[in-house]
């Protein structure tokens, strides 16, 4: 059996402190001379001082005393075996140390209340905005461990111990002013609470927008916050992750509400709200969607041959936008049936803002690489960066400057961060040798988004991603690498590319490819059939307001019949039997599934968003 040391490593890293912390006391005991017997409790001073700091420099809200509590008693009863060591201690002087031993149990209390307020409400008119904490928590776990070693280290040469009361007094009064702070924003919360409805409701929001999963994914919301403004019409953000409220918050100036329990939704659902958007499939969806008076409109965070995007769970939605017809088609070629009535073409407003081909984009001067990352299981692996080097090798051969943007979660893997760094440095050579202004690193991956790096190109290889749908757009010519399936099979199960110059895995093609790609380009009427199908058939001009037009008629105009408003029904609420309930195991692991079907969207969308 193979012992799993790295797992074991914060276990061993506390059980040292322990006993680091153990032995001081122990040393005392037998009558070691106390200047020697304390030295062994440097280390976990030190350890969890500085683990307090980086809490602080890092703006952890709360501490983290998971199995350190034990280690910071040990620590508060080392005045108190100083002083017994000593033997010349007066009453105040008792009362000192014992009170530093009763310093740390104060620290679970403050632990416990250091959230405060549980209520997270932002920009809603008669409800205050969440109050931070009057300082963070992780203070009062730094002063109690600075006081504690400063009153030892005092002891040590001999300073009474009378004389340091302040110190344990003022530890206390810091925990207790943090811990009653705390208090207040509770009551606050409560408050706050119980006047939600009444806020909601005077507000009088026409839509809502739903999104149930953790922090880490706020791309999918930021994608679609913009153009949900452009309705003109009031609506609020519901999250139902009290860890996704701060980076949400930061994207709109609409009330953002966060309900973590499916009971809750009650407060925030007033007769004004007529239309519901989701932004993905997360099992807490359905929460929402049994309220049968609203129209639930599902708008997904990406679009691509993928399997992710046709989930049979979009069946569940009132209405389900769609880029374009192929969006509708990649539905009933693989099995899912959902009505026909049910999906409305809106084409995808977040590529408004990329170029259209001109000009100037011929011939093709600089391609952009956009490789896609491995996938979590083999079937789903359709990175091209096994391959890469060769290919970037093969532009600069052919004198292309190059736009390198491979997704983030690439370099999790060792074998595709290799190829990244192999990429990089053919770039960097390539530049230092020709003078060619190749982008790579923090300045194609940070400084420009998504659009940018196509707008900087004239032309793109990638493989199975939904940026490549995004570059559609443009208009510009692309090639996609088939790294598991023939070239015919390859076509048949991903449609794009039909209209793309395909790069077999072995690329036995790739020259002939390239000369296509980037000379003669023949597919480049059959590229502009491939737009209509998966963007819609509308103008560049204000391409947009499909969009906009689309969300704004639900919203305005599809209002379900007045019977539908009471439609609480009994089958409804039976239903809820088997649903789980926010926050749950079973309730987060559909949200967790979703998005890891999605992760290979996250790099080109967050950017999208920004």
């Amino acid at each position: 059996m193979v012992m799993p040391w790295q797992r074991m490593a914060g276990l061993r890293r506390r059980l040292t402190q322990t006993v680091f912390a153990i032995a001081p006391l122990v040393l005392l005991a037998i009558g070691v001379h106390p200047a020697i017997a304390v030295v062994p409790a440097i280390y976990p001073f030190f350890i969890l001082l500085r683990r307090g700091y980086r809490r602080l420099r890092k703006h952890v809200g709360r501490t983290a005393l998971s199995g350190e509590h034990g280690i910071r008693l040990l620590l508060g009863l080392l005045p108190l075996g100083i002083c017994w060591a000593q033997g010349t201690t007066g009453p105040v002087g008792w009362i000192t140390a014992a009170l530093f031993a009763l310093v740390p149990l104060s620290e679970p209390v403050v632990t416990r209340v250091a959230p405060g307020r549980k209520l997270r409400v932002a920009n809603l008119p008669g409800i205050p905005d969440h109050r931070s904490a009057v300082f963070p928590a992780n203070v009062v776990l730094a002063v109690d461990l600075a006081l504690t070693a400063l009153a030892s280290l005092l002891l040590l040469v001999r300073v009474p111990a009378g004389a340091l009361l302040a110190l344990p007094l003022i530890a206390l009064a810091v925990a207790g002013y943090h811990a009653l702070d705390s208090f207040r924003r509770v009551r606050d919360s409560v408050n706050a609470d119980n006047n939600l409805y009444a806020a909601v409701e005077s507000f009088a929001p026409t839509f809502v927008l739903y999104y149930g999963v953790p922090a880490g994914s706020a791309y999918q919301v930021g994608m679609w916050i913009e153009y949900l403004e452009r309705i003109g019409e009031p609506f609020i953000v519901v999250l139902r992750k009290t860890s996704a409220f701060g980076e949400i918050r930061r994207l709109t100036d609409a009330p953002v509400v966060v309900r973590t329990n499916i009971w809750q939704l009650d407060d925030v659902i007033v007769p004004s709200i007529t239309t519901a958007f989701y932004v993905n499939n997360s099992a807490p969806n359905v929460h929402l969607v049994r309220y049968p008076q609203i129209t639930h409109v599902q708008l997904l965070h990406g679009d691509s041959d993928k399997a992710s995007s046709f989930n049979p769970v979009t069946a569940l939605y009132d209405k389900i936008f769609v880029a374009g017809q192929a969006a509708i088609d990649r539905y009933t070629n693989n099995g899912v049936e959902i009505p026909q009535e049910k999906f409305t073409i809106v084409g995808r407003p977040q590529v408004e803002t990329v170029e259209q081909q001109g000009p100037d984009n011929v011939p093709v001067r600089t391609v952009l690489y956009a490789p896609t990352w491995e996938g979590h299981y083999a079937d789903t692996n359709y990175g091209s960066l096994p391959v890469g080097p060769q290919i970037i090798r093969a532009l600069l051969e052919r004198g292309m400057t190059v736009v390198f943007r491979p997704h983030p979660f690439s370099y999790r893997n060792p074998a595709a961060a290799r190829n990244i760094s192999e990429i990089k440095r053919l770039l960097r050579e390539d530049r230092e040798a020709s003078g060619r202004e190749h982008l790579w690193g923090r300045d194609a991956e940070k400084d420009l988004d998504a659009f940018d790096c196509f707008n900087a190109a004239d032309a793109m290889i990638s493989d199975v991603s939904s940026v490549v749908p995004d570059f559609l757009y443009s208009g510009k010519p692309y090639g996609l690498v088939t790294m598991s399936y023939s070239i015919e099979a390859f076509e048949r199960m991903f449609p794009l590319a039909l209209s793309a110059y395909v790069i077999a895995e072995d690329l036995s093609n790739l020259d002939e490819m390239l000369e296509q790609l980037l000379v003669t380009d023949p597919k480049a009427s059959r590229r502009t059939q491939t737009r209509v199908n998966y963007l819609g058939p509308f103008p560049a001009e204000n391409y947009a307001d499909a969009f906009v037009s689309a969300a704004r008629h639900v919203v305005l105009h599809e209002r379900k019949p007045v019977a539908a408003l009471n439609a609480r029904t009994e089958g409804a609420d039976e239903g809820l039997e088997d649903v789980p309930a926010a926050g749950t195991d079973e309730g987060g692991s559909g949200a967790e599934d979703e998005l890891e079907e999605g992760a290979d969207f996250a790099d080109e969308e967050r950017h999208a968003a920004e």
